[in-house]
């Protein structure tokens, strides 16, 4: 995989997609990378689940090596699940932004306020 750290979407999902090539793994839709990452979300619920707002904060403050590299775990399965139906998911992701903020957004000022943010 590669060591640049600044990666966008498209350069993750390609990266994870000629580590696979590599290992011999066929990018064709099945169930077992959609339980992979069912399994990882229960395992990041877990670990706040039960706890009140505070004693989330805390966990999440003091463990945050441990979220990030779930997280980060779920990220790569989302590229091999993109990668095995064919989505390209900066194309996805625009497709969504564009609905959540019809959805959710208050007006102009809010649509602004997402598009400086990422860019």
């Amino acid at each position: 995989m590669s060591e640049e750290k600044d990666l966008t979407l498209k350069q993750a999902q390609a990266a994870v997609k000629a580590f696979a090539e590599r290992n011999g793994w066929e990018d064709k839709p099945n169930i077992d990378k959609l339980d992979h990452l069912h399994e990882e979300l229960v395992e990041i619920s877990q670990h706040i689940r039960y706890k009140s707002e505070q004693e989330r904060e805390d966990f999440v403050r003091q463990n945050k090596d441990l979220f990030t590299e779930e997280i980060a775990d779920l990220l790569f399965g989302v590229c091999r699940v993109a990668n095995q139906f064919g989505v390209d998911l900066e194309e996805g992701f625009a497709m969504v932004q564009e609905k959540i903020l019809k959805k959710y957004g208050k007006g102009k000022e809010n649509n602004i306020a997402w598009k400086k943010k990422t860019q």
